[in-house]
């Protein structure tokens, strides 16, 4: 996905998006105000039959173009979600493609003087005491024994 790259919507887009939603919201409250209107003439007793009809077939199409408005809007709407899901998705693989670099490479560490120093006596005293090591050959070789003796039973 190296040439998929997504750098998101630039500051024109932005601000064409921002005037389409101001201007959508504008018709769309005006179309409701407009469908109100031939509701109410439609239904109104001082209209006449005749006109009835046509406030009535005017009503519907101003629905059906309230629906259309709606409509764009709620494509447009998913279409900047998908942008943004791109974006994620995008940043998920840079976010995993940078783990696993370092995963896979191994880490250097550099001890330092004083880190050498605390191994290095640690080391000294152990080869020094050899008390600690007779007390370890001692409990080991009796445990061979207790082994060695529940083997034989």
């Amino acid at each position: 996905m190296v040439g998929d790259e997504y750098e998101g919507p630039s500051e024109v887009e932005k601000s064409i998006n921002a005037w389409r939603q101001s201007e959508r919201k504008v018709m769309i409250d005006t179309v409701q105000d407009l469908i109100q209107t031939s509701h109410k003439y439609a239904k109104s007793q001082y209209t006449p039959s005749a006109q009835r009809v046509r406030w009535t077939k005017l009503a519907g199409q101003l629905i059906w173009y309230k629906d259309q408005i709606l409509k764009s809007f709620s494509l447009e709407a998913l279409t900047i979600q998908m942008m943004e899901l791109k974006k994620m998705i995008v940043e998920s693989d840079r976010q995993r493609e940078r783990d696993s670099r370092t995963r896979n490479s191994p880490m250097i560490g550099f001890s330092t003087q004083e880190d050498r120093k605390e191994e290095d006596a640690e080391n000294t005293e152990k080869a020094q005491d050899p008390e600690s090591s007779e007390a370890v050959e001692a409990d080991a070789s009796e445990e061979a024994k207790e082994i060695v003796s529940s083997a034989s039973d």
